[in-house]
């Protein structure tokens, strides 16, 4: 009888210590808004599909150009998803991408635009139906001949954003390999999953692991982290898992790629079960970068991409501005 009160005694300060535990990473404070190395200016942004379907005005685009290139974005992934289940590409206007480019061109020489294809995988449902089948290899080849049209438009590269990969699936790496040749010299970037130690067998497209990240990097020139949509619930513990993501990695990739990491900052406003307003918030995020590269940033880090530039308001532009470039006004 002894010997089972002294186990049960031992059992529950161990569940005590482990609930403090829990609360302590949850709700104290982390990260700090002290000066810091990390911002280079070559953030990135991703940009509405309106860009590229209609005609706009040479001032409205010089105006935006001007206005990212002043804050330090030399980044822009212009909307132009989904790809049809035939694997061809939305409306868009081939007389405005020209004018957007040339636009770029003119108003901001060292900004790379690369459109934003992709699209939701077939078999999993937001609010429509998704389109892209990975494992058709017919789809797959009319999605590359249509990224190498745009290559030939004059684009900078490509920025791949399927939704959602499992960790490890082997045709999406075919399709990048694939993409690989279709760009060239060109960038091929992608949007990522985020990063964590596992991917769960009953979600397995909610974590990347280190080992498919490794495999993705061996073909795609830029990574750009998703680190949101989490469900995190408190702001303690969704900075600690964005210094996570950032630091494991800039750490894991610079042992073995040469791919470019960005890391995802969200600044649209939904809020629910994935996304918790007044926790998934661009200084929460941006702080928890800053946070994870202090002292171990490793050599493949480039800067924030802010999803989307739709949803970055004023505040949200000055914040960016205050904890990640160090100026207090924006």
């Amino acid at each position: 009888m002894r010997l089972f009160r002294a186990f049960f005694r031992t059992l529950v300060l161990l569940v005590v210590v482990v609930a403090a535990a829990c609360l302590y990473l949850a709700f104290a404070p982390y990260g700090d808004l002290a000066p810091h190395p990390f911002n280079q200016n070559r953030n990135a942004v991703w940009l509405e599909h309106r860009w590229l379907e209609k005609p706009h005005a040479a001032e409205e685009m010089e105006q935006l150009f001007r206005f990212l290139d002043h804050h330090g974005v030399v980044y822009a992934y212009p909307h132009l998803i989904p790809f049809d289940s035939a694997g061809r590409l939305p409306l868009h206007n081939r007389e405005q991408m020209r004018a957007f480019l040339a636009t770029a061109r003119q108003v901001a020489p060292n900004m790379k635009v690369l459109p934003w294809v992709g699209g939701l995988r077939v078999g999993y449902k937001r609010s429509k139906p998704g389109t892209i089948d990975l494992a058709d290899l017919g789809q797959r080849q009319r999605i590359v001949a249509e990224c190498r049209g745009l290559m030939d438009e004059g684009f900078d590269g490509i920025h791949v954003n399927v939704e959602p990969v499992a960790n490890g699936d082997d045709d999406y790496l075919a399709l990048l390999r694939a993409l690989r040749a279709a760009v060239g010299t060109g960038i091929l970037s992608l949007s990522a999953t985020r990063p964590g130690p596992m991917a769960p067998a009953f979600a397995p497209n909610f974590f990347w692991t280190a080992d498919y990240y490794a495999r993705i990097a061996e073909t795609a020139d830029q990574v750009v982290l998703m680190t949101y949509d989490t469900a995190i619930p408190t702001p303690g513990l969704y900075r600690r898992y964005v210094a996570y993501a950032a630091a494991m990695v800039t750490a894991d990739l610079a042992r073995s790629s040469r791919a470019r990491v960005l890391v995802g900052i969200p600044t649209y406003k939904d809020s629910g079960l994935m996304h918790r307003k007044g926790v998934e918030t661009p200084e929460n995020a941006l702080i928890g970068v800053v946070s994870g590269l202090r002292g171990r940033a490793g050599g493949t880090f480039e800067g924030v991409a802010l999803y989307a530039e739709w949803t970055t308001d004023p505040e949200d532009w000055a914040v960016y501005e205050r904890v990640w470039r160090g100026h207090t006004t924006p």
